[in-house]
């Protein structure tokens, strides 16, 4: 599907190739993780390499654009699917609407940490079930420009999650089956669509949004001992909001879903909504530093059954920008778990250095995550990870 996506794309901008603005850019990544605790009677590596090349084209000519973004990844342990367009999409605009066809990444939502309304790219596992990453979804999208926001229209082909292989932590105590199910009129030719409409008015950005289609978050089932991912078709209604008050953001993301499978793989329909709130401190003891305060709130309708786990969470984080040549960040996160006691920290500190190279460290630890049903998979996952990338 993804060579014969980008074929078709080459053969509808040929006419235009070579002409007016040619942008070319990219990056290579390497990074490598530790992990803190063995896991005994486990096959799993205690250490994974990975690197990643990444490649970039642009192409503008009047009104049309073309981009292809590839990726190779390379791991030890091996990862699952090495190559990938995330983007690649011809894109233009007509009269008062754009037009894109192909691969992209889309994001919907207003909070920082979970966004329940953000439901249109499935996610990439190999590397890690904590270390999800979006896939490019093969789409076509309209967007109309009206008085009061943007509205956009998507026919979206259907997607899979791509699950770690084998030797890869962090992810369950069984490994991943390449077969998947499909319930309640899902499939893997099920086509869906997306509607989002979104605006601002003063110191308001606000989102209305519906999707029906596969969902992106499958059920779980063990089939002749390894986990089969099981599909069924959703249909959800989304709203987020943002109140901007001079260096104050309030934030609220809420949803509607059906036909959700749950944590006991039994379909049920669901709210959920995420509460946020994020404050930055600028010149942080008198320096040129911003320090950014966050919090975020997560029920779910269906308590401990929620598939998701953030079913009575808070969310608390810092960050702190030292606005310097070498654009030196750090970021601190807690995620606390109100009705098990249970949480887990991350820490992120990176910076540049040579000018064109990026490098930093990322610690997560779990604290008491065995009492937690949905994240008990990792309570020995504890780990630090060195990184770095040049880009081009």
């Amino acid at each position: 599907m993804k060579l014969r996506l980008i074929v078709i794309l080459l053969i509808f901008i040929k006419p235009v190739f070579g002409e007016n603005y040619i942008e070319q850019y990219g990056s290579i990544k390497l990074s490598g993780t530790s992990f803190i605790q063995d896991i005994s009677k486990d096959n799993r590596k205690n250490s994974k390499l990975d690197s990643e090349l990444e490649y970039n084209f642009y192409l503008e000519k009047d009104n049309l654009e073309f981009k292809v973004q590839s990726k190779i990844k390379f791991g030890n342990p091996s990862l699952n699917d090495q190559i990938n367009f995330n983007e690649a999409y011809v894109s233009g605009y007509r009269d008062n609407f754009d037009y894109l066809i192909g691969n992209n990444i889309i994001f919907w939502g207003k909070n920082e940490f979970f966004n329940p309304v953000d439901v249109i790219n499935s996610q990439d596992y190999s590397k890690g079930l904590n270390k999800g990453e979006k896939i490019g979804q093969p789409m076509i999208n309209f967007k109309r420009y009206l008085d009061i926001g943007d509205l956009d229209l998507y026919l979206l082909y259907p997607t899979k999650n791509i699950y770690p292989l084998e030797k890869i932590r962090s992810q369950t105590a069984l490994n991943f089956d390449d077969y998947s199910k499909y319930s309640n009129s899902a499939s893997n030719t099920n086509p869906g669509i997306g509607i989002r409409l979104s605006g601002y008015r003063d110191n308001i950005d606000y989102g209305l949004s519906m999707y029906n289609g596969n969902t992106k978050d499958p059920g779980l089932n063990i089939i002749n001992g390894k986990i089969v991912p099981n599909y069924s078709e959703i249909l959800q209604l989304g709203f987020d909001f943002q109140l901007t008050r001079d260096s104050d953001l309030y934030k609220s993301e809420i949803i509607y879903r059906s036909d959700q499978f749950d944590s006991n793989n039994i379909l049920s329909d669901y709210y959920a909504s995420n509460l946020g709130y994020e404050k930055t401190l600028f010149n942080f003891l008198q320096k040129n530093w911003d320090l950014g305060l966050l919090a975020e709130y997560t029920y779910d309708s269906r308590g401990r059954r929620s598939h998701t786990g953030f079913q009575n969470d808070l969310f608390l984080g810092t960050t702190l920008a030292l606005n310097d040549i070498q654009d030196t960040q750090s970021r601190f996160v807690v995620i606390n778990d109100l009705n098990r006691q249970t949480r887990s920290m991350t820490f992120t500190y990176e910076s540049r250095f040579f000018s064109l190279i990026r490098g930093g460290v990322e610690l997560y630890y779990p604290f008491n995550l065995e009492n937690d049903i949905h994240n008990a998979s990792f309570k020995d996952e504890a780990n630090v990870s060195i990184f770095t990338k040049y880009s081009f």
